[in-house]
């Protein structure tokens, strides 16, 4: 049996540094724009949630899998 190792941690940093940048430019533009920003924000918020969620912080969103023997 092979164990199968991944981590999510990449993929939870990019949506950390996605969410900030949202943030920094929710500022500077104009009022529809805002909208569209904030539902942008908040999906990333759901998704970031969700991945939270399934893959608690073992190893900072990491997870082992042990395959099926033949």
């Amino acid at each position: 049996m092979a164990k199968i190792n991944f981590t999510l941690k990449n993929i939870t940093k990019e949506i950390e540094k996605s969410e900030k940048k949202l943030s920094a430019i929710r500022k500077k533009v104009v009022k529809a724009d805002q909208s569209k920003i904030d539902l942008q924000l908040r999906k990333l918020k759901q998704v970031h949630n969700t991945v939270k969620q399934f893959c608690r912080p073992l190893v900072h969103y990491g997870h082992t899998f042990t395959t099926k023997p033949k």
